[in-house]
């Protein structure tokens, strides 16, 4: 692929090591054994900072396998995107990023930070969607009528619950007026609104700790959601400012199950991806719900998505999977303990053979996958996630080439926060996670 002549490349910082090794197998060895913490390092493209998520990997982990690994014009694919790090990391280095996602919410954020507005144009648009905003809350009645138009009953109970009633008010008079924006522009103000929503502090719902996917119905002093929504605004504007050139070409994205992946055999040089826990430790769709039912979503239809998710804990009518024996040794320790837990775990076991199969039919020979998986433990026993997947990979023909470890910077992670110590069975694991590292068939070295 023929990148734009004005568009200069990023220089890579590359170690001399893992240049000078003599294979794919080799380079990717000497990743998997360095330094992979990476703690303190930020990312380059701003866009990174645009909206909370939780548990995202840095910035500075895709991009030592990207520029290590492939080259310019390569192709590099996360089938579970979410914030989609790597593919700014990708894109930003001129390979031709690819990610899918099932999630609405991760799918618009990442389509917003691929194809961010110019930064004149986004302040005229954000200026005209607090004034069209502020026009609509002169008439209440109308946004009374919309509330019902647009929330179901269902929905609106949980608007009820979560929300003040002058937030609602707010809330619907900034989405319709996002509504009748520019096309272009609506994506990147939609993960604006979401953000005063979804919010490491300062949420304008009755609720602490959305960020971290874990709400907490809290009596709040009621904040003005159309303010929240002109400061943040104003922040994805500097943000907007500090962009370094990109490339023309932009990323393709699809909303797509990993477990069925839109794409061509043998056409992918480099995966990196982070995949969901088990068993819902970070459940997305319970935090992102507060930000999609403003967009039209009815609580219904996002809990019945929410079943389809890698790592859900809905068992009937689902396929499992043979699995080789370390993993399906853990699931039966956990099914010792629990045997509906032992199911769950055997349910994520068998979606994430499906989407390791599916990585290693898209993986060019020679092609890489990195995933960065975290450790569950289910009534107090080890699910063995890490041991467990290494051996799913190699029984659907990936090579695992070896298993790093990081620590985690759990500030920079996004983790669910403490109140009074760690007790949570969650706060007592999330302490390190592990890089796995794959090969396709092919370099015997």
């Amino acid at each position: 692929m023929q990148l734009p002549l004005e568009y200069t490349l990023p220089q890579p910082q590359l170690r001399p090591e893992v240049v000078a090794a003599p294979s794919q197998a080799a380079k990717l060895r000497l990743l998997l054994e360095g330094d992979l913490n990476f703690h303190g390092q930020k990312g380059e493209d701003p866009l990174h900072a645009l909206h909370p998520f939780p548990a995202k990997f840095p910035p500075a982990l895709p991009r030592l396998f990207i520029r290590h690994l492939t080259g310019p014009g390569d192709h590099v694919l996360d089938p579970m995107m979410g914030s989609g790090t790597t593919i700014l990391e990708a894109h930003r280095l001129g390979r031709v990023a690819l990610g899918t996602d099932i999630d609405p919410l991760a799918l618009r954020l990442v389509a917003a930070k691929a194809n961010p507005p110019a930064p004149a144009l986004f302040e005229s648009a954000f200026h005209a969607v607090l004034t069209r905003a502020r026009q609509m809350l002169e008439n209440p009645q109308d946004l009374a009528v919309l509330r019902e138009t647009r929330l179901d009953a269902p929905t609106r109970a949980f608007a009820d619950y979560w929300f003040l009633p002058q937030t609602q008010q707010e809330l619907l008079a900034l989405s319709a007026a996002i509504e009748e924006s520019p096309p272009a522009m609506q994506p990147f103000l939609r993960v604006v609104f979401s953000s005063i929503i979804i919010a490491k502090s300062g949420s304008v719902a009755q609720a602490r700790d959305l960020s971290h996917t874990r709400p907490h119905k809290v009596a709040k002093a009621p904040r003005s959601a159309v303010e929240a929504f002109r400061a943040k605004a104003r922040r994805a504007l500097r943000l907007l400012a500090q962009m370094p050139p990109r490339p023309s070409v932009s990323p393709w994205l699809s909303e797509a199950d990993a477990q069925r992946l839109p794409f061509a055999t043998n056409s992918v040089h480099l995966i990196v991806t982070s995949p969901p826990y088990a068993a819902n430790a970070i459940d997305y769709m319970r935090a992102h719900k507060f930000s999609l039912i403003w967009w039209g979503y009815s609580i219904r239809a996002l809990g019945a998505l929410r079943k389809e998710y890698i790592g859900g804990e809905a068992l009937q009518g689902f396929e499992m999977e043979a699995l080789p024996p370390a993993a399906m040794q853990a699931v039966a320790e956990v099914a010792a303990v629990d045997a509906r837990k032992g199911k769950v775990l055997h349910r994520y076991f068998s979606e994430m053979r499906r989407g390791l199969s599916e990585m290693g039919r898209v993986l060019a020979p020679e092609g890489v996958a990195v995933l960065v998986v975290g450790e569950s433990t289910m009534r107090g026993v080890p699910a063995r996630v890490p041991q467990s997947l290494a051996a799913i990979g190699e029984q659907v023909g990936l090579r695992c080439v070896g298993i790093g470890e990081r620590q985690l910077d759990r500030d920079r992670r996004m983790m669910p926060t403490r109140r009074g110590g760690i007790g949570s069975a969650i706060e007592k694991r999330m302490h390190s996670e592990y890089v796995l590292g794959f090969l396709k068939e092919g370099d015997v070295s």
